[in-house]
């Protein structure tokens, strides 16, 4: 397999941990330190629809690079993550609205689901370096 195509997976995979890694260690527990309810809602709403849309399409990327260029599993595997991306992208508007009408059951589950989305996509990005790193 020709290393600069492996390389470019790994990159993608990379950035997608990169992204996800910042926004839960560094972006998400400063948000409610620095500022207060109104503002850190304010700019979460701008944040999330952008995390979620930069996720899908570097797994996008990464589903291109597996069709063309992997076997089945890979391209399954970047189907999972671009799929769990897209539904992220898709809940946001749902959640906000749960959020704002006090549909707390909802907002909780929405929100959960959300969390379980990017633990999906993290874990099909991690199990892909390592295989991609073995071939």
């Amino acid at each position: 397999m020709n290393t600069l195509i492996i390389s470019l997976l790994i990159l993608c995979y990379s950035l997608v941990l990169g992204i996800i890694f910042a926004q839960v260690l560094l972006t998400a527990p400063v948000v409610f330190k620095v500022l207060d309810n109104q503002n850190a809602s304010k700019f979460l709403r701008k944040i999330f629809p952008r995390y979620y849309l930069l996720l899908f399409l570097i797994t996008i990327l990464a589903l291109l690079i597996s069709f063309l260029f992997f076997k089945k599993f890979d391209v399954y595997a970047a189907l999972v993550a671009t799929s769990f991306a897209f539904i992220g992208y898709i809940i946001i508007p749902l959640t906000n609205i749960a959020r704002d009408r006090g549909w707390n059951k909802l907002f909780k589950w929405l929100h959960n689901l959300s969390v379980f989305n990017t633990l999906v996509i993290m874990i099909v990005a991690v199990l892909q370096i390592f295989r991609v790193t073995t071939l």
